[in-house]
């Protein structure tokens, strides 16, 4: 008898704590569902046998194929060239990649600093790239562009010359 008087004391405290629980996930739903957004998200399928960057650094240096020094800043005093090195993955056949390094002097509309081109293919299907520049006197933000066939943007690296 003691258990069920206690029982039915309880029972509203039950009751109450349901409705909250249940008044809670209502309102989380209800303010997931607003209109305005502030973020987003995409997803692509990479599997599709083309063309693509593994990954791709700046450096001080290229020493056995393999990147040295891997940096954004480059100091005049210090550096030479600014090294770009790229892996690429599912070459199967002949491609043409282009870099283009822009100055912190060049608008949108101007052309290139610097812009070469190599031709690549590979027997296994990865392939590992490099270009460089000779580290100019022009300090500030720069960046470089790479192309794939000349038209298709693959990746962009910012860098300072100090």
């Amino acid at each position: 008898m003691r258990q069920a008087c206690l029982y039915i004391k309880t029972l509203p405290a039950i009751l109450y704590s349901t409705f909250g629980i249940i008044l809670l996930s209502l309102t989380m739903i209800a303010s997931g569902c607003s209109e305005t957004s502030s973020g987003g998200s995409g997803l692509t399928d990479v599997g599709r046998g083309e063309p693509m960057i593994t990954d791709s650094v700046l450096a001080i240096s290229v020493f056995e194929d393999r990147p040295d020094g891997i940096t954004t800043t480059f100091s005049a005093e210090v550096n030479d060239q600014v090294f770009l090195w790229i892996l690429w993955s599912n070459i199967t056949e002949h491609h043409t990649v282009k870099v283009s390094w822009y100055s912190p002097e060049d608008d949108l509309d101007d052309p290139p600093f610097w812009t070469e081109q190599q031709t690549l293919t590979s027997t296994t299907g990865d392939k590992i790239t490099w270009f460089y520049i000779d580290l100019p006197d022009i300090t500030g933000e720069w960046f470089v562009e790479i192309h794939l066939d000349d038209d298709l943007f693959e990746r962009s690296h910012v860098f300072w010359v100090e």
